[in-house]
């Protein structure tokens, strides 16, 4: 399961969330809410992509799995 949480108490303006794949934390990332969830879910992306969990995906799926 793919999680995004936020990481603060912040209720307003840019909040820090933390991306998790179960239990395993990948990345975090910065979002104002007022951007709405498609801007977040592209900064999800984006952080996980440049984080070392890519480098991981990538070497599973060179290995087949």
């Amino acid at each position: 399961m793919i999680r995004l949480i936020n990481d603060g108490t912040n209720t307003e303006g840019i909040r820090i969330y933390r991306v998790q794949a179960g239990k395993k934390h990948i990345c975090k990332f910065e979002h104002d809410k007022k951007d709405g969830l498609a801007d977040c879910l592209q900064k999800a992306a984006d952080a996980v992509e440049l984080s070392e969990w890519a480098d991981f995906i990538v070497q599973d799926e060179v290995k087949g799995g």
